[in-house]
């Protein structure tokens, strides 16, 4: 392989790079609003469980914070355990990870995607990972509806696979597992996506595309993995590496 294409793969394979610390002055947080404050909170509290934060500066950037949302915000946060948050950052970066190894094997740009789907009206690609390379965060953990909701997604034509990481509220962190997420005509064994992911309306989806969806639970990280990328293999071409 080229150090031209050397070079380039190790760039692809570059995640998130955490922030050396979190500059936010007064002034700054005073130009905020209350949404904006408290989605800052929670990211302060994934970068405190990460280490990638000082105590110190955690403490006093959360007094700062608090202090300027109104009661009825604070009465209604419900704090996460650290062992939660961490345990969700571990995931997003695994499936993150992943996500990043998967787009050097294979083409799962947009551009692909929209030109393969060109005949159907209104199609979005799926974004695989957030602007920090971490798998995405369902909207289901702000509402309540879970614990921990990140994935990963391609999705082609009609076609639709996502690798899930999904963990139910209250109830214990070890029963969390990575589930795949598919349409019948890619996952023809499984469940009813209802059946492992109760809150699918939180995710936007259609109740004709709830219907087409399966579930597969898997045992691990590796089996999740592995039946993943051959669903994407269906629907993605290989890339062709060059000595």
């Amino acid at each position: 392989m080229s150090h031209a294409r050397t070079a380039s793969f190790k760039a692809a394979q570059k995640t998130f790079q955490p922030p050396s610390r979190m500059d936010w002055n007064d002034e700054k947080l005073a130009a905020l609003s209350v949404e904006q404050l408290k989605r800052l909170l929670e990211n302060l509290g994934i970068q405190r469980a990460a280490g990638r934060v000082t105590e110190e500066i955690a403490e006093d950037l959360t007094r700062r914070i608090t202090a300027r949302l109104p009661a009825s915000a604070l009465t209604t946060r419900r704090a996460r355990p650290r062992s939660l948050i961490q345990l969700d950052v571990r995931a997003a970066t695994a499936l993150g990870d992943f996500a990043t190894e998967l787009g050097t094997r294979y083409d799962l740009t947009d551009a692909t995607a929209r030109e393969k789907s060109a005949d159907i009206v209104g199609f979005r690609p799926e974004v695989a990972t957030d602007k920090h390379g971490l798998a995405k965060a369902g909207v289901s953990v702000k509402k309540g509806n879970m614990a921990i909701d990140r994935s990963i997604a391609y999705r082609v034509r009609d076609s639709m696979a996502s690798l899930a990481f999904l963990l139910l509220p209250d109830q214990p962190e070890q029963t969390g597992r990575y589930v795949i997420l598919a349409t019948a005509d890619l996952l023809e064994s499984g469940l009813p996506i209802t059946d492992v992911m109760p809150a699918t309306r939180d995710h936007g989806w259609s109740r004709d595309s709830r219907s087409r969806m399966r579930a597969q639970p898997t045992a691990n990280f590796a089996e999740a993995q592995q039946l993943y990328e051959t669903l994407i293999a269906r629907v993605a071409a290989k890339r062709v590496v060059e000595e």
